[in-house]
C-alpha cells in the first residue's frame, strides 16, 4: 500500500520488539517514561476482518490478542483512527466516510487495556507522521507506506507475529528520501491517490532516479506558500519542467528519458492529488484541533476488560477468563510494575506515579531465555501471583453476563509465569536476581545440554527441563 515497491527502496533492520523496546530503554535520557509507539489503528481494523478463526466474534478476538501481545511490552502506546475529512479516493476506490463497524469494540477493547487513542481529522498515517516529526513518538506501527511518505522518520511493520516469535521490521529514514522526493516518486510510479498509476513507463527505479534531480523539492518549495487556488498554475509549470529534466538530461540521470515525455498526461500532475500528499489535512493544520498529547504510561481498567470478553467471547465462566488473562493481560500488569519500580528509581514527575501504581506481583525469576529464534535474547521467566483483589474484579465484572456461568467464590489468587524484558526488569530492581540461583542455572547451562529447574507450580517429584532450544519439558524424578 502507499506506493508500489515503496518499501524496496529501504533496507530494514530485523529485530524482535522486545529487543528494540529494550535498545529505547537503555539509550532513553531520564526524562523519558518509555518507548513511545502510534499505531495506525485502521491498518489494524482492515487485517483483522481477514483474520478467521471459529471463535464469536473473530475480528475482535484477533485484536484482542494483538492487543495483549503489545500489552506484554514496555511501550507507551497511542492508537490513531481515520478521521471524517479523509480522501473520498484511494487505491481506486471510493472511501465511505461513514465510521467502520469494528471501531466502536476496538475503542472498547483499548480502554480496557488502557491504551491511548484519537481520531485523525483527516488520514491516521499523516496525524502518524505529524507525531513523528513532533517528536511526540518514537515510531508509527503501519503496513502504508504513505507513513514513510508523508514525514514519518522511523515505521515499524510486522515480520513475524506467531505465537514463538514477535518480530519487526525497522524502517529508518535518515534523509536517506526525504519527503518530497517520496512525494515525487509517487506522482511519477503511481501512488494510493492517483486513479492513473503514475506516468505510463515509469517504474520505481526511474521514478528514483528522476527524484534525485531535485524535482520534487522544487515542486515541494513551489508549493510552500501558494493558495489552493494556485495550484494547478504551479503544477503545470512544475510539468514544462519535469519534461525539460526527461528530455535533457541531469545529473543524477544515468540517461535522458525522452520516450517518458510522449506518456506525460497533459493534466498530470492532479492538483487535487499533490495536494494530498504535500497538504494532509492534520491537527496541526490551519483550522485543526487541538494538538494530541504525548502517550503517558497508564493502567488496564481490569473489570471493564473482564466484562468486555465475557460479552464478545464465548470463553466460558469467570475460571476460564481468567486463564486468558494469564497469557494475554496478567504479564503486562507486571511490566506495569518494573516501570513504576523503574519511574521512582529515576525520579520521574510524582503526578505520573500517583496516577500510575499498579499492585505488586512478581515474585521471582525462573530462567533466562537466550535462544534468538524465539521472541527475544533477552527475557526473564518470572513467577507471578495475582493478587485476590484483580481476581475478584474478574469474577465479580463477569457474574451475571448472558454467556458466563456464575464464577465460583472458592477463587482466591492465581499463579502463573511470564516472560518478562530482562533489560527493564534489572534497570527497574537491579538486585532481583541477587537472592535467586537463576545465574548458577545458566553457568551450569553453558556446561550441559540442559539444566533441570525446580518449579514450585509442579508437584513434588516434577522438573521442569529448561533445553538449549528453550522447550520446556515436564520430567520425573
Amino acid at each position: 500500500m502507499g506506493v508500489r515497491d515503496g518499501w524496496k527502496l529501504f533496507m530494514p533492520d530485523t529485530t524482535s520488539f522486545v529487543d528494540w523496546s529494550a535498545s529505547k530503554i537503555s539509550r532513553s535520557s531520564p526524562s523519558q517514561l518509555g518507548p513511545r509507539l502510534g499505531v495506525d489503528a485502521s491498518g489494524w481494523m482492515f487485517a483483522a476482518k481477514y483474520h478467521h478463526v471459529q471463535t464469536k466474534n473473530p475480528a475482535q478476538a484477533s485484536l484482542f490478542k494483538r492487543l495483549g501481545r503489545l500489552f506484554h511490552l514496555p511501550i507507551l502506546l497511542v492508537f490513531v483512527f481515520d478521521g471524517p475529512k479523509r480522501p473520498v479516493h484511494k487505491r481506486k476506490k471510493q472511501i465511505r466516510r461513514t465510521t467502520d463497524w469494528l471501531t466502536a469494540d476496538f475503542k472498547r477493547l483499548l480502554d480496557g487495556f488502557g491504551f491511548a487513542y484519537w481520531d485523525a481529522p483527516g488520514e491516521a498515517e499523516a496525524e502518524l507522521a505529524m507525531l513523528s516529526n513532533l517528536h511526540k513518538i518514537d515510531a508509527v506501527m503501519s503496513e502504508d507506506f504513505d507513513a514513510l511518505l508523508f514525514g514519518a522518520q522511523c515505521v515499524i511493520r510486522i515480520n513475524n507475529e506467531s505465537d514463538s516469535q514477535y518480530l519487526i521490521d525497522v524502517y529508518e529514514n535518515d534523509n536517506q528520501f526525504p519527503p518530497h522526493e517520496l512525494v515525487a516518486i509517487a506522482l511519477l510510479s503511481g501512488g494510493d491517490y492517483d486513479a492513473s498509476d503514475g506516468i505510463k513507463g515509469c517504474g520505481i527505479r526511474t521514478a528514483v532516479e528522476i527524484a534525485k534531480t531535485g524535482i520534487g523539492k522544487q515542486l515541494a518549495d513551489a508549493l510552500k506558500n501558494c493558495t489552493t487556488d494556485d495550484f494547478r498554475r504551479v503544477t503545470l509549470a512544475w510539468r514544462r519542467d519535469l519534461c525539460d529534466v526527461l528530455e535533457k538530461g541531469v545529473d543524477p540521470l544515468n540517461s535522458r528519458h525522452r520516450s517518458l515525455v510522449s506518456h506525460i498526461p497533459l493534466d498530470f500532475p492532479n492538483a487535487t492529488v499533490v495536494s494530498q500528499y504535500l497538504r494532509p489535512l492534520m491537527s496541526q493544520s490551519k483550522g485543526g484541533r487541538r494538538m494530541p498529547v504525548t502517550p503517558l504510561p497508564s493502567l488496564p481498567d481490569i473489570p471493564k476488560l473482564a466484562k468486555l470478553c465475557g460479552e464478545l467471547f464465548t470463553w466460558g465462566d469467570s475460571q476460564d477468563i481468567i486463564n486468558k488473562f494469564g497469557d494475554h493481560v496478567f504479564p503486562g500488569l507486571a511490566v506495569r510494575e518494573l516501570l513504576r519500580a523503574w519511574y521512582k528509581r529515576r525520579g520521574v514527575e510524582p503526578h505520573i506515579e500517583r496516577t500510575f501504581t499498579p499492585q505488586a506481583i512478581i515474585n521471582q525469576a525462573c530462567s533466562l531465555r537466550s535462544n534468538q529464534q524465539r521472541r527475544s535474547s533477552s527475557e526473564l521467566y518470572v513467577s507471578l501471583t495475582i493478587t485476590p483483589q484483580i481476581i475478584h474484579q474478574i469474577t465479580s465484572s463477569v457474574a451475571g453476563s448472558y454467556n458466563v456461568v456464575t464464577p465460583e467464590p472458592t477463587v482466591n489468587q492465581w499463579t502463573v509465569r511470564a516472560w518478562l524484558p530482562r533489560v527493564l526488569t534489572l534497570h527497574a530492581l537491579p538486585n532481583f536476581l541477587d537472592n535467586s540461583q537463576l545465574q548458577k542455572k545458566e553457568d551450569s547451562k553453558m556446561m550441559n545440554s540442559s539444566v533441570i529447574i525446580k518449579s514450585p507450580r509442579q508437584k513434588s517429584g516434577s522438573a521442569i527441563e529448561i533445553s538449549s532450544d528453550d522447550e520446556s519439558k515436564t520430567v520425573t524424578s
